[in-house]
């Protein structure tokens, strides 16, 4: 994430020899070129890229998660970090949140690989990567937890919380030293909030206004998705026509807003209109991300909730530090709304303030936006509505989850390997053992046979010599081959999870197969009776 940072921000302020955000301060040709410069070079981009590779962000997280086991390939993680650099430099309406979810979850994927854990590890490195990327953007450790669980997994998985507070922890530490403290802005003022009528009626407006913004919000990329087979070169034309005419006219909606809104909150910044400001920065945003630009909506989305509480307060002339108490209230409500991840803009809000004073506004304020958005708009999380858009779902069933939070390890079964001829002092040991089955090698191919077979074979010898006797030297041995029937039975390595192997047995057909054990050299035996009984008995 440092790299990210350096890579985004470095150039843009040497260019504009200020604060990275601060696009306003450019004279307006340098606004306007970087905007068309970035969507062009975008546009080239993608159009030299393969299609599988144009597949970014966290949908495309969700997407892999639950239909490719959480396998994220390295190369399009690759792509959402240049492709988002370029954006973010070029002043495009988009945050920097998204890209850094793919990133950190296709790392956390790429170490489970490498490790060739199971899927539950594979879940749990997905999840860390998620909440470490959350936690070093925004420096809020238990938030980027809170965010893996209900805007990626949509649920709260327990048996994963201490990894993954771990690396959020790590996570912040590591942003904090590269970095440094990430004040987003000054919100010192807030030092109790005086619960009263006025403020739960504020509250109240400021959640209609809230509401209505998130739907403009969703509606707005809805709109644009149907698009999407339209030629990559017009959709950029038409985000760099939108985002240069915001460059001349209204210059303080370009990039992420961050210090547009804090320099609103210390006034510096005067504005004409500041609800203009608002409705534009949701718009652009939503035309840009919903034609296809590579960015992320967390961050702007969080500002244009900050900016909306500004100007609630400023409609009911409060005092300063009731105006930053409303541009948290405001920012806390838009991520609820637009996200569905209530816990996730509650806990942000008292990090990033390092106070509990506004918990209880704050709580009214997303509890009723959530509601709202769901009862009077019946929308879902920005991300479900785009996958549910696509023909995917954002969840998986619950059977399917069960099988993914097992191994092969309780439905395998022991096999001794022996080879195809066999001491008979050996063969007589197989007495004392308590492996059922017992598994041969004939060239490539792998024989199963039961080890009470192999016994009652043995016995054949007090009718005298066998075809299946072999001597070499003072030794006699039993070709396993010519004395009894086997089965051939195929041999795969280890899967990761139960659903795989469910979906093995369900492609081939077969009713038992041979498991190379991982990090071993021994074998088990799995059959699809064991693999039922054992799902019968979990249901009951």
């Amino acid at each position: 994430m440092a790299f990210f940072y350096a890579v985004i921000y470095l150039p843009t302020r040497y260019l504009i020899d200020a604060d990275f955000d601060s696009f306003e301060s450019l004279p307006v040709e340098w606004r306007v070129g970087l905007s068309l410069a970035s969507c062009i070079v975008l546009a080239l981009f993608f159009t030299l890229l393969p299609n599988r590779l144009h597949k970014v962000g966290v949908p495309y997280v969700v997407e892999r998660l639950n239909y490719h086991h959480g396998n994220l390939p390295v190369w399009n993680a690759v792509v959402q970090f240049f492709s988002a650099a370029i954006g973010l430099a070029g002043g495009l309406s988009i945050g920097k949140e998204g890209p850094a979810v793919h990133l950190g979850a296709t790392l956390g994927g790429y170490l489970a690989e490498k490790a060739k854990l199971p899927q539950y590890g594979v879940e749990t490195l997905l999840a860390c990567g998620v909440a470490g990327a959350i936690s070093a953007i925004f420096q809020t450790p238990l938030a980027g937890v809170l965010f893996a669980f209900e805007v990626i997994f949509l649920e709260y998985r327990q048996r994963y919380v201490l990894p993954v507070l771990l690396s959020s922890v790590i996570a912040t530490l590591v942003s904090h030293f590269f970095i440094g403290p990430l004040d987003i802005f000054s919100i010192e003022n807030i030092s109790s909030v005086l619960l009263s009528t006025d403020l739960f009626f504020a509250c109240f407006i400021l959640v209609v206004f809230i509401v209505l913004l998130s739907a403009l919000f969703l509606h707005t990329q809805k709109s644009l998705w149907r698009f999407s087979g339209v030629s990559i070169w017009w959709r950029f034309l038409l985000v760099a026509i939108a985002t240069a005419l915001a460059a001349i006219y209204l210059p303080e909606s370009l990039g992420s807003g961050y210090l547009s809104l804090s320099r609103l909150l210390s006034g510096d910044l005067v504005l004409y209109s500041l609800l203009l400001l608002i409705v534009i920065k949701t718009v652009l945003t939503a035309l840009t991300i919903g034609l296809g630009i590579p960015g992320g909506m967390i961050g702007p989305t969080f500002i244009i909730g900050g900016l909306a509480g500004v100007q609630v307060a400023l409609v009911f002339d409060n005092n300063v530090a009731d105006v930053a108490l409303f541009a948290l209230l405001g920012m806390a409500a838009m991520m609820a709304a637009c996200f569905q991840a209530p816990l996730t803009a509650l806990v942000a809000i008292i990090e990033m303030t390092h106070s509990s004073a506004a918990i209880v506004p704050a709580l009214f304020v997303i509890v009723f936006a959530c509601l709202l958005m769901r009862v009077f708009f019946h929308q879902e999380s920005v991300f479900v509505e785009r996958l549910s858009f696509m023909g995917m779902s954002s969840t998986i069933s619950p059977f399917q989850r069960y099988l993914r939070h097992h191994t092969v390890r309780p439905v395998a079964e022991d096999v001794l390997l022996l080879p195809k001829q066999v001491p008979i002092e050996q063969v007589k040991d197989l007495a004392s053992s308590m492996i059922e089955y017992v598994v041969f090698e004939i060239g490539n191919e792998y024989r199963l046979v039961r080890r009470i077979s192999v016994l009652d074979t043995l016995n054949a010898l007090d009718q005298g010599p066998q075809l299946w006797l072999v001597a070499e030297g003072d030794r006699v041995k039993m070709d396993l081959s010519l004395a009894l029937e086997s089965t051939l039975v195929p041999l795969i390595d280890e899967p990761s999870s139960l659903e795989v192997m469910l979906d093995w047995f369900q492609q081939y057909g077969l009713p038992e197969v041979l498991v190379a054990v991982a990090d071993t050299s021994s074998f088990s035996l799995v059959s699809r009776h064991h693999l039922d009984q054992f799902l019968l008995k979990s249901d009951q």
